[in-house]
C-alpha cells in the first residue's frame, strides 16, 4: 500500500529589477515606448516615504504614497508627447511578494490482472488559499493609479482524478 505525497512551495520576494514604477508612459511621437523614462519624485520626498506603511491589505487602495509623484512623467516639448527623464532610480517601488503551496496525494491500487492498476489522485492548488496580489496600477493617467485591483493567482482549486492503467 503506497501513498505518494507531493508539495510545491513557491515564495517570491520582489526584486528591484522586477515590479517597478518606471517605463510606464514615455511615448515617442510615433507611439513607441521609450522604455527608459524615470518617474519624477516630488521635492522633499525620500525613498523610505514612497511605500505606504502598514499591512498590504490595508494599502490595497493606496499602495504607495501618491503625493511623492504629483507629476510622475512630466511632458516636455511642443508636441506634448515626449516625457522628461525623472530623478528616480530603477525599481523604486516593489510590488507585493508571492507565497503559494500546491499539494497532491496519489494512491495506487493494484487490480486483479498483473499489470492493471487504478490510480487515485487528489490535488489542491493554492492549498492555504492565500491571497497573492498583483502589482499596483502604474499609469498616472488612470483613476486607479497606486491601487492594487487584482490578484496574481487563482483562489484554492481542488480536483480529483482516477486513472486506469493496463
Amino acid at each position: 500500500m503506497k501513498i505518494d505525497l507531493h508539495f510545491i512551495l513557491h515564495l517570491d520576494h520582489p526584486t528591484p529589477d522586477g515590479n517597478r514604477l518606471d517605463s510606464e508612459i514615455g511615448l515617442l511621437e510615433d507611439g513607441a515606448n521609450v522604455g527608459s523614462d524615470r518617474a519624477q519624485i516630488a521635492p522633499g520626498c525620500t525613498y523610505p516615504q514612497l511605500v505606504t506603511s502598514g499591512s498590504l491589505r490595508q494599502n490595497l487602495n493606496n499602495y504607495f504614497n501618491k503625493s511623492c509623484f504629483p507629476n510622475a512623467f512630466p511632458i516636455i516639448g511642443d508636441d506634448g508627447k515626449a516625457t522628461a527623464f525623472g530623478n528616480s532610480g530603477i525599481g523604486i517601488v516593489q510590488g507585493p511578494g508571492q507565497a503559494n503551496v500546491d499539494f497532491s496525494v496519489i494512491k495506487k491500487f493494484p487490480l486483479i490482472a498483473e499489470r492493471t492498476r487504478l490510480d487515485f489522485r487528489a490535488e489542491a492548488f493554492n492549498l492555504l488559499n492565500h491571497a497573492n496580489f498583483s502589482n499596483p496600477t502604474l499609469s498616472e493617467n488612470s483613476a486607479a493609479f497606486g491601487r492594487i485591483l487584482t490578484t496574481a493567482v487563482n483562489p484554492r482549486v481542488m480536483q480529483l482524478a482516477l486513472k486506469l492503467s493496463f
